[in-house]
């Protein structure tokens, strides 16, 4: 019986204090050496930190005395604090390795025994995470040493892990958010945090009221495994219904919705996030709204808290918002104070807000961010700026507003450092640093920098931080990018609207071996055109700010009214004329010289024979020379979201300077603008204009040079090259009475302009949809520029003299094998001849 006093006193709860874990630690000795027990059952220091599941009752241990040594003699003495300790063991692991448990055993062979380094012993191994219980117990060998042994009770690995309830959603919506996964070890807070995950995942798409819990079965014949069940309860779907601000007069309940991203449901919920309700979202709500109200001037505006109310069915939530918005503030004397740089005519000029204007948050906090800016450009990195709004004039209801600067120390930039960057070369992304070691620190230096290597398109995301250096007045940058892949292997068969059969191999690297050139070999076959492609494009060739450009190409393609073979190649000098370390947009200068050899038959798609065109046929030579000007501000070559590009473009050939066959002057002008929208929507405009003209007044353009409209990369809408001026012929030259038709001979000008909207719709797979309106057309020599048709005249080909309209829509897909697209035009004013729709698929970059 007084055995069975001493073991319970053995088996303490882990929530004692320590002190009373030690009083039974002592009683325990005292007990032994009254009663003479065993010494295999004196010295219990494990079950202090001991954990069973509640409801369970802990298995028994294995008997303590190891089989290979004789049981100790009744009556001999309990082990005592200080006694040497022989070896130290570990008994009941399974999975984990027994040096891994004893790395965490302070406790050695040959040193004394010390309660206090037991108690610690048995902390670090219960943070291994790996057991449910730990004991610890103490024999006397032969040689009297002491033979300690831990008891370890593992915790149980997990099986599976299965969910029940779920309908709406499944294992697949929650890999994404769950860490618990079969062969861990079973840990319940791990679990717990997992069910949480869970139900905000169910809140996030609509499910409000969705509860989550879990339990764990363990197995019942290994009981060293369990599986994890995750038990749910969906309920309906809640949607937000209404939201409702009472005690506003000054700004409708429309434009404070829309402000929020807490938005009603409507029929179109199921497509988009609208009428999800999330608790955090909307918190953030009710800040936007009172920032809304304190840009508006009402810097006394208080927004209650909301009343969220259920609909019966526990379908649809009825929000009401209070808002209370007090009298609307001017603003009354602006002042600067605090440590000057500059005269403080200067520093006022950075600031907006002025005197007499309506108070605006918004302004101030711009007012705010230019102040600090134009320190940290002058090496202030540290500049604090703060708006002293103290008198308040509530009669006149004026706002003073004082900005206190304190610029701090001047700082320079220390050591920059590169970092994610696995494949390309860190000379890449330094050369368009801006921010240089040793130089004063500039704001607009860093932002300019990330602008920078975000433009080569290579990097999915670059983060350019500052991390104190050595000194105060030293600030180190860290330069994170994240890779993106930039080199494409594309082998595919399709089917055109225009093209039928349509096979393409691509091997395309726009970071070759990470020097940052790009190298693209390409072959494109199908019923109308064989292409064979090859171009090398390096921005800084031989590490100078030279940009170099050679190409080669063999282009075979059936037109509408004849075929044309072309071979040829290019090469391409250009140099920036902008610094490159002064500004993220790009003004460069280029000449380019061409030869190419042309060949140009009658035939084509309509199988025509026709000679009647006379001259136009005439292929021959091409040796060219062509300079251009660029302007580049695009955020991203390859992905662009915002910025510009404009180019202008002329190409002379001519027999006596260029020695070539095809003599002309051609005039290229290109501008487009990127302007983002909201919600990832981005605008998108472009116009083109181009003239050729022939050299030798004797001689006709070449038709290889001349502007064929229509299609997907000139007017969507219209059929390929379908537009422009035509040359009425026979079908054969041979028999005079054979039927005559149009023989689309191109113009010498054309006019194109474009405007499309992309917005997202399946952002996980680069889905995005496009709705657009083309306008354009080719007009001949002494034709002008007719923008609209003449309705009042009844010859519809007048329509082929004005400027062409399309609107239409369609879908994107950035795929791994390039981007493809599908887009159904539909033309205005349309001819009888001309198709109401036209669909085109089509590989390759938009504009």
């Amino acid at each position: 019986m007084l055995m069975d006093l001493l073991k319970r006193l053995m088996v303490a709860p882990r929530d004692l204090s320590v002190g009373r874990r030690r009083w039974l630690l002592a009683a325990s000795l005292c007990l032994g050496v009254t009663l003479g027990a065993s010494p295999d059952v004196v010295l219990g220091v494990a079950p202090l930190l001991a954990q069973t599941p509640p409801g369970q009752t802990p298995p028994p241990l294995e008997p303590n005395t190891p089989p290979d040594e004789p049981a100790p003699k009744p009556g001999a003495l309990p082990v005592r604090e200080g006694e040497l300790v022989g070896t130290v063991r570990v008994k009941g692991n399974r999975r984990v390795v027994e040096a891994s448990i004893l790395t965490r055993v302070f406790t050695k062979p040959g040193a004394p025994l010390r309660l206090k380094t037991i108690t610690q012993d048995i902390r670090r191994v219960w943070r291994l995470g790996y057991f449910e219980d730990i004991r610890v117990d103490a024999t006397r060998g032969a040689d009297g040493k002491l033979t300690i042994l831990f008891l370890v009770r593992e915790k149980p690995s997990i099986k599976a892990v299965t969910f029940e309830g779920t309908k709406e959603l499944g294992e697949d919506d929650f890999k994404d958010v769950m860490n618990v996964k079969a062969y861990q070890i079973l840990d319940i807070s791990k679990i717990k945090a997992n069910a949480e995950k869970i139900r905000q995942l169910y809140i996030e798409k609509g499910y409000y009221l969705a509860e989550v819990t879990h339990r764990v079965d363990l197995d019942p014949t290994n009981a060293q495994q369990a599986t994890v069940v995750f038990v749910v309860r969906e309920y309906a779907k809640v949607q937000v219904k209404k939201i409702t601000f009472l005690g506003n007069s000054a700004i409708p309940d429309a434009e404070l919705r829309n402000i929020m991203a807490t938005r009603e449901g409507s029929w179109f919920s199921f497509m988009t996030s609208f009428g999800n309700f999330k608790e955090e979202a909307f918190e953030t709500d009710l800040q936007r709204v009172m920032a809304y109200y304190y840009d508006k001037g009402y810097i006394k505006v208080r927004v209650g808290a909301p009343t969220i109310r259920l609909s019966r069915d526990r379908r649809f939530l009825y929000i009401t918002v209070t808002v209370t918005e007090g009298p609307r503030f001017n603003v009354g004397e602006v002042d600067v104070q605090g440590d000057f740089i500059t005269d403080k005519k200067k520093l006022k000029e950075q600031v907006k807000l002025k005197g007499g204007d309506v108070f605006s948050y918004g302004t101030l906090r711009q007012d705010l961010e230019r102040l600090r800016a134009f320190y940290q450009n002058a090496g202030y990195a540290y500049a604090n700026v703060n708006p002293l709004t103290g008198n308040i004039d509530e009669e006149e209801r004026k706002v003073d507003v004082t900005y206190d600067i304190q610029k701090g120390k001047k700082v320079y930039f220390g050591r920059i450092e590169v970092v994610g960057n696995t494949k390309t070369r860190d000379k890449v992304i330094r050369r368009e640093l801006i921010i240089e070691e040793g130089k004063l620190y500039s704001n607009t230096a860093i932002q300019l920098s990330q602008r920078r290597v975000t433009s080569l398109g290579f990097f999915e995301k670059v983060e350019i931080t500052p991390k104190r250096g050595e000194r105060d007045d030293i600030i180190n940058m860290t330069v994170k990018v994240t890779e993106r892949p930039t080199g494409t292997f594309q082998a595919g068969a399709g089917l055109s609207s225009t093209e039928r059969f349509l096979a393409n191999i691509q091997v395309s690297q726009n970071n070759l071996f990470g020097r940052g050139q790009l190298l693209t070999l390409q072959f494109q076959r199908s019923s109308l055109r064989t292409q064979l492609n090859a171009r090398f494009y390096d921005r800084y060739f031989l590490d100078t700010p030279v940009r170099f450009s050679a190409s080669g190409y063999n282009f075979d393609f059936l037109f509408r009214d004849y075929e044309q073979t072309s071979t040829g190649g290019s090469l391409t000098f250009g140099y920036p004329l902008l610094n490159p370390l002064e500004t993220a947009a790009d003004l460069s200068l280029s000449m380019t010289y061409k030869l190419e050899n042309v060949a140009i038959r009658p035939g084509g798609q309509n199988n025509r024979d026709s000679r009647q065109v006379g001259a136009l046929f005439r292929g021959g030579l091409t040796s060219s020379v062509q300079g251009a000007l660029i302007y580049d501000s695009r955020n991203d070559r390859f992905f662009t979201t915002r910025g510009q590009y404009h180019m202008a473009r002329v190409e002379f050939a001519d027999d006596a300077w260029t020695l070539s066959q095809s003599e002309f002057m051609k005039l290229d002008l290109e501008s487009r603008l990127y302007v983002p929208l909201f919600w990832q929507f981005v605008l998108r405009l472009n116009g083109q204009l181009g003239y050729v003209t022939s050299v030798d007044p004797n001689k006709p353009i070449p038709l290889q040079e001349r502007y064929l409209v229509g299609g997907p990369l000139t007017t969507r809408g219209f059929q390929r090259f379908s537009l422009g001026p035509s040359r009425r012929v026979a079908l054969t030259s041979s028999d005079p009475s054979t039927r005559v038709t149009d023989f689309k001979i191109g113009g010498n000008k054309q006019l194109l302009l474009t405007a499309e909207v992309e917005f997202p719709i399946f952002t996980a797979i680069n889905l995005r949809g496009v709705i657009f309106a083309d306008a354009g057309n080719a007009y001949g020599e002494g034709q002008g520029f007719t923008l609209v048709p003449d309705l009042l005249r009844s010859d519809e080909n007048d329509y082929n003299d004005a400027l062409r309209t399309a609107v239409g829509l369609g879908f994107r897909w950035f795929s791994p094998i390039g981007l493809l697209r599908f887009e159904w035009g539909i033309p205005l004013q349309r001819l009888r001849t001309e198709d109401p729709v036209v669909f085109e698929f089509s590989i390759g970059n938009a504009f």
